[in-house]
This record gives structure tokens, sequence and C-alpha cells, in this order.
């Protein structure tokens, strides 16, 4: 047991599995990661991760200083560290100094044009999208849509444009689809949907009623559930069978607006996949843009 409690002290535990969505974390910063992960977060973890946030030079402090100062258990801290992909406490250290050592250079730096920042932006929001990606998963759902007799393609508000235009991509190598946005007829779609057909729910949140609901339909039906979201853990994830993620590193405020750039991107490469594995793909999209060709000026 003291062994136990000095490991803990120390903040040297196993590192997390590589199965679990927290190992694929590397290289994403601190704030991004405590977004992401805020809906697998306990009240405690999500007070220590409050105070990291408030306290970067926490990086510099032992387990038990931070302890002392923040009225956090040993453990609450050792399994916040964890969740953010960290070995323990002295590996979570080194993200904290990190953190610390970007911002220092930041303020140095010469503060670019808006242009410039916010394509920086983009490239980091693509660059950690990339790192979170699960490939299994992208090519089970491939498979899943290409083998299906009907895909739902489901979203609302801020995630209604994404979902017409994937519903538009599926059309255009055969795949029997339709885009729904609103919650009535999502509902009543999902409900007559069966085994072997695909309900493809779209949202940040992933915490958007209509669609949870929709989805839970969908799942009671015993129809493939996919779910689009920009955080690891959500409603929508819980319900779904296989999630994907897009990540948008900005304040709560903003991050929806933003955030359809790395979710496209996501649909960029499910639709790949899809064209890699459907045998007439490339006939379908020469014959459905044939079909379309004298419509052009």
């Amino acid at each position: 047991m003291a062994q136990h409690t000095q490991a803990a002290r120390n903040g040297k535990r196993k590192a997390p599995d590589s199965g679990h969505p927290e190992s694929s974390l590397q290289g994403c910063s601190y704030p991004l990661r405590l977004s992401i992960l805020k809906n697998a977060l306990t009240a405690a973890e999500k007070k220590a991760g409050e105070y990291f946030l408030g306290n970067p030079e926490a990086a510099y402090l032992s387990i038990t200083e931070v302890a002392q100062t923040s009225s956090l258990g040993y453990g609450t801290i050792i399994r916040f560290c964890q969740k953010m992909g960290c070995a323990g406490f002295q590996d979570f250290k080194v993200l904290l100094a990190q953190e610390l050592g970007a911002a220092g250079r930041a303020g140095k730096a010469e503060q670019p044009d808006s242009v410039s920042a916010h394509t920086e932006k983009m490239r980091s929001d693509l660059r950690n999208t990339v790192n979170l990606l699960d490939r299994k998963a992208l090519k089970k759902i491939a498979a899943s849509m290409v083998r299906a007799r009907f895909v739902l393609v489901a979203g609302i508000a801020g995630s209604a444009a994404l979902a017409h235009g994937f519903n538009y991509r599926l059309s255009r190598v055969g795949i029997y689809s339709a885009a729904c946005t609103e919650g009535y007829p999502m509902a009543i779609r999902a409900a007559t949907l069966k085994k072997g057909d695909v309900f493809f729910g779209m949202s940040f949140s992933g915490a958007t009623k209509d669609l949870v609901n929709a989805a839970q339909i969908a799942k009671r039906e015993k129809a493939t559930v996919v779910a689009l979201t920009g955080f690891i853990k959500s409603p929508l994830g819980e319900v779904a069978n296989e999630t994907l993620v897009g990540v948008s590193d900005r304040d709560p405020f903003s991050c929806e607006i933003f955030s359809n750039v790395p979710r496209d991107f996501v649909l960029d490469l499910l639709f790949a996949e899809i064209c890699g594995i459907c045998p007439k793909a490339d006939e379908l999209i020469q014959k459905t843009f044939e079909a379309i060709s004298d419509r052009r000026i």
C-alpha cells in the first residue's frame, strides 16, 4: 500500500494504453487536450484542468506542492494527467513547461497579420485532427457505407451544410442516401432505418438533442450509427458504433463556427476511402458528371 501511495505521489504510473483515444494526443497543446476531453472528465478532474490552465507555473512544482495549493487529491491529479495523454505527473509537467515556452516565444515574436494567423490556426487544427484520426474506424465506416442499403446523413444548424455536402458526394458514387437537417423529419427517417443502413450524425458538440434522439432511434432499429464531432467523448459518441473527431482549438464561443474546416477535412478523408473501395466509383463519377455537363454555361 505504501509503495502504491509513493508511486502516486511521484506521478509514476503506467502510460495510457495505445488503444485509448487519449494515447493519440501527441502534439496537441494542453488547452486543446482539455477542450476535446472535457466530456470525459469528472467534476474533480475538471477542477484540476482549470487549476493547471490558470497556473501553468505548476510545471515547476512537486505533486505535493500542487496538492497543497490546489486542494486537489493525489489520485485526482494522477488520473487527470493520464487522461490528458501523459504517463503521470512528471510527464504532464513537461507538457506544461512546453506551453510556458511557447507562450514566451509568442510574446517576443512579431505578431502576424490576420490572414497569416488564421492560416496557421487552420494548419494546427488539421495537424491535430490527423493526430486524433482513428484510421481503423475510418475504414470500417467507409466499408459500412459502401455496403449500406441506405445512408441517412444528419446535421443541424452549423452542421447542416456539411450534411448536404457529404450527401451530394455519396450520390456521385451511387450510394443511396439523403440529408436531413431538421429534428422531426430526422426522427421519422431514423425510425424507418433497418439493419445494414447507416445513420451518419454530425454535431460539433455531439450534444444536439434532436440529433442524439434520432441516433438513439436509429440504433434501436439496428442501423449502424456513425458520429462526427469535435470531442473524443460526447452524448452522440456514446450512442455511435464509430466516432470521428474534427478538432478546432478555439474558445467555446467561436469554435463551433470555425469547426467546419477540420470536420470537412475528415469528410474528405472518408470520401476518399469510400472511392478507394467502391468498385465502380470512377465510372459513376464520370457518369454523373456527364449527366450534368450540359447544365454548365
